[in-house]
């Protein structure tokens, strides 16, 4: 299985978009919306990636 390089650029992309919040102080929400945003995004992008290792050493001792 390939990593989607679409979903992983969308995790980058919302990850920027709360951290830019949290830097500006944006008046949208608080520091602690945006930290838990990226706490989800971070949680997200760790279960999509571990998802392609499982699958990849699972290909590898197959061989």
């Amino acid at each position: 299985m390939q990593v989607s390089y679409g979903r992983l650029q969308a995790y980058a992309g919302m990850g920027f978009l709360a951290f830019a919040m949290i830097v500006m102080g944006s008046p949208i929400g608080n520091t602690g919306t945006w930290f838990g945003s990226m706490v989800m995004i971070g949680l997200g992008l760790w279960i999509e990636l571990s998802d392609y290792y499982d699958e990849d050493e699972d290909e590898n001792d197959n061989t």
